[in-house]
């Protein structure tokens, strides 16, 4: 075993609406069951910037590392840790990921057998830096209760990070979302990482017309990549009503049978209700914000509308996109979601950046430190 260090660097939220700090911070001690990995990929997205800025529905205690979307090689495996979730032998020098630990004992994971909305559940990203459970960090602590998941050796790190948070959202999203029938038409509302998976997962779910609406362009360029028939650029079409015009003549004038809000613009939810077709679903995966909006209940009532809300994801979710990466990888160049690679010292500018749409998936890569 390589000699592990008694402390690392990292990136410490310590005022909420403030630049992180770079901080020396000490490793804790394995537990039994927890894994040390070494961090190779951290990415940051839209939820890293709402936190940052203090704007989340929840806030977590300060000072904490952020960072819940990593991929972490194993240093040193605790007492007891053998297998991952799928029942892979695991090993030093093995890259993995992980959800959300659940507690495994309240209502929502006993009796729901919902463990995403466990109601004592410990987060990777919000822990204060004595437990250093987030990815801005050289190391990072997998504690007992974590469920895991390796990633296939055939994957590059670029085409896994995404996995971290925003394809494994999708997958739990449209899990709840339910079957989608053959040559139905999708909607997807912004086009970064979550907008994107939604996209190649709807392609691959037999969707017949795929729009895609956001900005910038960078974006909406790869959602073609990933499937979309049709985008729709918002800074080329700021209207709202032009948009739903435009969008209910790419589906015979009754708008599209499903929705997938994925921007994480408040306004955008009643944008939506008012193109979806009679009878249609919503699936609403990206708001984070306290912010709110008005909407016309009235609509969901007068169309009949299905709607589904959804968050973060279970270890399941990160197995199946992680195959779901492998197997379609030839088809889908899922490696160019990562837009940016930043040192960790340069945290702060690739969070701007993520903020500003500039970047698509920023990383920190830690791989050479």
């Amino acid at each position: 075993m390589a000699d592990i260090p008694k402390t690392c660097k990292a990136a410490v939220l310590v005022e909420y609406g403030k630049p992180l700090e770079i901080q020396e911070v000490s490793i804790p001690e394995v537990e039994p069951r927890g894994i040390l990995v070494k961090v190779l990929l951290a990415g940051i997205c839209g939820t890293d910037v709402h936190q940052q800025r203090g704007e989340l529905t929840i806030k977590s205690p300060l000072p904490n590392i952020q960072g819940h979307e990593t991929i972490g090689r194993i240093v040193e495996l605790g007492e007891g840790r053998t297998i991952d979730a799928a029942g892979e032998p695991l090993q030093v020098g093995d890259r993995i990921m992980w959800a959300h630990a659940d507690c495994g004992e309240c209502y929502w994971c006993q009796i729901e057998r919902d463990p995403v909305l466990c109601a004592k559940r410990s987060g990777y990203g919000w822990a204060p830096p004595s437990a250093l459970r987030g990815g801005f960090a050289e190391y990072e602590m997998v504690n007992p209760k974590t469920n895991v998941v390796k990633v296939p050796d055939e994957l590059t790190e670029e085409e896994a990070v995404g996995v971290g948070c925003a394809f494994r959202s999708v997958v739990g999203g449209f899990d709840r979302f339910g079957k989608v029938g053959l040559m139905e038409d999708f909607l997807i509302q912004g086009c970064g990482p979550i907008g994107l998976y939604s996209t190649v997962v709807a392609r691959e779910s037999g969707a017949r017309t795929i729009i895609v609406v956001g900005a910038p362009a960078n974006r909406l360029e790869l959602a073609k990549k990933w499937g979309a028939d049709h985008i729709i650029n918002i800074e080329e079409h700021p209207d709202a009503d032009e948009r739903r015009k435009m969008i209910l003549d790419l589906t015979y004038g009754r708008g599209p049978e499903n929705v997938v809000e994925a921007s994480g613009v408040p306004s955008v939810v009643a944008e939506g209700l008012e193109t979806i077709m009679k009878g249609g679903k919503y699936l609403i995966l990206g708001q984070t914000s306290a912010a709110a909006t008005p909407i016309v209940v009235s609509r969901i009532n007068e169309k009949g509308l299905t709607i589904i809300g959804s968050v973060s994801a279970h270890i399941v979710h990160f197995y199946r996109a992680l195959q779901f990466i492998k197997t379609h990888r030839d088809k889908y160049p899922f490696g160019e979601i990562v837009s940016g690679k930043y040192q960790l010292e340069d945290v702060n500018e690739a969070l701007a950046n993520m903020a500003s749409g500039k970047e698509i998936k920023p990383v920190i890569d830690s791989r050479d430190r």
